[in-house]
């Protein structure tokens, strides 16, 4: 098996989709999401990579050219990005960073190609490590694996444990309908487009601690509407009294799965209300 494997650069036009079958089949090999799910892989192509680009070159620290005074996006991403395929062009592992931090990278891979981590890991030290004065470092990012704990291991990785990004439940037909204030609406982007809305409230929910220049662009809402598994139906906001987008949730579906996420849900941080990260859910 490992004679057939080869390693290649990433290709745009063909490899997005690809990777995104590899997402969608190694689901139920693994019982759930250890690789990303759908929605994190199209959001990182279609949104984090167009919005990085408006911010200075320090703004995340991942280096970029310094004639420039914004991030190279997406080459910057895409030339970092490797793929493994067997001889019949079927993707069973990928290297990538999430273009969030220097040195991170991430591995999605087929349960039956664990025996390609020695190799993988010698990718991502050579063209995902952040580099200065002679040291790299590498944040890598995934669930346990046996192949990958022992080059870790062997390599004197240090484990740093993180949280559970997800939240799963299971949905059931007698949930209830749940009702808003007076005054308070959803819609979804099918109904009513205005990215500078969507602009506003995803910045006063996530970062209204920082000043509007830091805020995400515009053009970053209107550039997600072209992923794949993207639907304007399912993209949902609550408009508050004012007009204002109090609060927000983009749903994706894996339908071959039966597997949604919410990502990115969130609340105007001036409502008073509670907000989280990502919120998963599935039904039997």
């Amino acid at each position: 098996m490992k004679k057939d494997v080869t390693m290649r650069s990433y290709v745009p036009e063909i490899d997005h989709m690809g990777i995104r079958d590899l997402i969608i089949e190694t689901f139920p090999l693994y019982g759930g999401p250890f690789n990303w799910t759908i929605d994190r892989w199209n959001i990182c192509r279609f949104h984090i990579i167009p919005l990085h680009k408006y911010y200075s070159p320090s703004y995340f620290g991942v280096p970029t050219r310094s004639h420039v005074d914004h991030r190279d996006e997406p080459p910057l991403w895409q030339n970092g990005i490797g793929i493994w395929e067997t001889g019949d062009g079927e993707v069973v592992a990928v290297a990538h960073s999430e273009n969030e931090e220097p040195g991170e990278a991430w591995i999605q891979i087929h349960p039956n190609y664990g025996f390609l981590c020695p190799e993988i890991i010698d990718y991502i030290e050579e063209n995902l490590a952040d580099w200065a004065n002679g040291y790299g470092l590498v944040k890598l990012y995934v669930k346990d694996l046996e192949d990958l704990e022992s080059v870790v291991e062997e390599r004197v990785y240090i484990r740093l444990e993180t949280p559970n990004p997800y939240l799963v439940y299971e949905i059931h037909d007698d949930v209830e309908t749940p009702s808003f204030p007076v005054g308070y609406k959803v819609l979804s982007v099918a109904e009513e487009d205005d990215s500078i809305k969507r602009s506003r409230a995803k910045a006063m929910a996530f970062h209204g601690f920082f000043p509007p220049s830091h805020w995400p662009p515009a053009d970053a809402f209107r550039e997600i509407r072209k992923a794949p598994d993207y639907g304007r139906e399912l993209d949902l906001f609550v408009v508050g009294p004012d007009g204002e987008h109090a609060s927000f949730c983009t749903i994706w579906l894996d339908l071959e799965n039966r597997y949604g996420n919410f990502e990115p849900v969130g609340t105007h941080c001036l409502q008073k209300s509670r907000f989280c990260n990502s919120t998963t859910f599935g039904r039997h």
